[in-house]
């Protein structure tokens, strides 16, 4: 999009004023200069006639007056007299020394007197004068004799005033001048409102088309653009309203479907967990079977494993429930007392189960510091064995074929448990460490998922934490820790 002018960002009540001032003015100046042109014009033309073309030929009929002296006074000169005073321009009486007219185109008596007569020669006499005439203008012209006495005058009656020339005719030009002065005030008018009404709409025009084609890209469901028009007027901001509301649009969605993927990518995290506790009851329930003659004490044990792995199960199914309808970081803890070397025993037992199944080595160590073996702790024990479970699979998942290794060990602390799972696999890249525990996060070994990201956050709900390291002698190690008193525990539901 282009420049937005000044005149553009003015509120659209000002611009309408600003445009109704400018087509008058033009107006004004182009019929001034119409009709400026159009005088210039008629007064070259031979139709018109100036104001004083009358008054100018005087001179040269009163020249004439003067070199017929007293012979003028006879009728029989009229004809003469009248090829040289033009009728249609001048009227004319000659009269004796007493104002007694005698012959002449003006029927009234003018002079009445000598004294007036005397005093009025070789005067123009307006209608201002003592002797004023009806607005027209009166001179006399004396008549002498060959000796230089007064025998009479001649007044020549005129008006200044412009006309058409007797004689030139009246044609279609002088016709359209006329016409254009009449009009040009109404013509200018039209015309300017045209042109600046065909510039205010597409003033107009700009932010609507953009808005509609805005609309038509939200309902083919594209959100990825802006409305570029910026003005401090009404059409800006309707145009910034529906701007934000683009922008809060595309904001909801992009949460919506975040949110979406994010429950998807949990279910499938949860169905990864599944697999563990299916493995195991599988594995517990293919011994059963394949030892019919088993001890009945032996026989409760393993039973007592499949019994634990359903109800992790159960726990897992309720993930699946809070997965449809809360964030992925909604994670309720149900703490209780527990006895931890039964809890690490029964764990000891299905990591040798996972271990066998994969042909590979394991260990699992329990060290006790500073506090009594038997003293029960206080976690979520279903939480817990979830995040070892991840950490384990996440191990078993880069052994090696051949010799592979996995080491667990627990260490009790006052009031903490330290969990630090070891493995020898080709372990973690530099660049990768910082990122693991991060939704998603894609290193060279693939997508971690969510099961790093779930399980910082269970260990964080215990009061703890989680970090991932490379061991000295090849593989990877995560080490978590979490508070085993009542106090470390966040959202707990008892």
């Amino acid at each position: 999009m282009g420049k937005i002018g000044f005149i553009e960002r003015l509120p659209l009540k000002r611009q309408l004023i600003l445009t109704f001032v400018w087509i008058m003015l033009l107006s004004v100046v182009c019929t001034i200069i119409t009709i400026g042109i159009g005088m210039w014009w008629l007064s070259k033309s031979s139709w018109i006639q100036p104001a004083n073309t009358y008054e100018s030929q005087l001179p040269e009929i009163a020249q004439y007056v003067r070199s017929q002296h007293a012979l003028i006074l006879n009728p029989d000169n009229r004809a003469e007299l009248e090829k040289r005073v033009p009728a249609d321009g001048i009227q004319y009486q000659v009269v004796t020394v007493d104002g007694k007219p005698l012959y002449g185109t003006l029927r009234e008596q003018k002079i009445t007197t000598r004294d007036a007569l005397i005093n009025g020669l070789n005067k123009t006499v307006s209608a201002g004068s003592s002797m004023g005439f009806g607005g027209r203008f009166l001179k006399i012209v004396p008549v002498t004799s060959v000796d230089g006495d007064l025998k009479g005058a001649i007044l020549f009656q005129y008006k200044l005033e412009v006309s058409g020339k007797s004689g030139s005719g009246f044609n279609w030009a002088n016709l359209a001048m006329i016409l254009i002065f009449l009009v040009s005030p109404f013509l200018y008018i039209a015309i300017f409102t045209y042109l600046f009404a065909a510039k205010f709409g597409r003033r107009i025009a700009r932010p609507v088309h953009e808005l509609i084609e805005a609309s038509q890209r939200i309902r083919n469901q594209d959100l990825d653009f802006t409305v570029s028009y910026k003005a401090d007027n009404e059409l800006g901001m309707l145009t910034e309203s529906f701007e934000n509301m683009r922008g809060a649009l595309k904001s909801s969605l992009l949460r919506e479907w975040k949110l979406e993927q994010e429950r998807r990518d949990m279910m499938d995290a949860i169905a990864h967990d599944f697999r563990t506790p299916m493995t195991i009851i599988q594995g517990n329930v293919e011994l059963l079977a394949d030892t019919p003659d088993m001890i009945r004490s032996r026989a409760e044990v393993h039973l007592k494993v499949i019994e634990d792995n359903i109800q992790r199960v159960n726990r897992l199914i309720q993930d699946v429930q809070i997965a449809s309808e809360k964030d992925m970081e909604y994670f309720p803890l149900r703490g209780e007392e527990v006895i931890l070397e039964d809890f690490l025993r029964d764990k000891e037992r299905e990591v040798g189960y996972i271990c066998h199944s994969h042909r590979a080595e394991y260990s699992f160590e329990y060290e006790v510091l500073t506090v009594d073996p038997m003293t029960p702790v206080y976690m979520d024990v279903q939480r817990v064995s979830q995040v070892l479970d991840n950490l384990i699979a996440n191990s078993i998942r880069y052994l090696p074929s051949e010799a592979g290794w996995l080491g667990v060990r627990v260490q009790r602390q006052s009031s903490a448990l330290l969990f630090e799972i070891c493995d020898n696999g080709p372990g973690f890249k530099d660049q990768d460490i910082p990122h693991l525990f991060e939704k998603f996060y894609r290193g060279e070994k693939g997508q971690t998922g969510l099961g790093l990201y779930t399980a910082q956050i269970i260990a964080e709900k215990h009061g703890g934490s989680i970090r991932a390291l490379n061991r000295k002698e090849g593989g990877a190690c995560m080490v978590f820790t979490i508070r085993t008193d009542a106090s470390g525990l966040s959202d707990v539901h008892i």
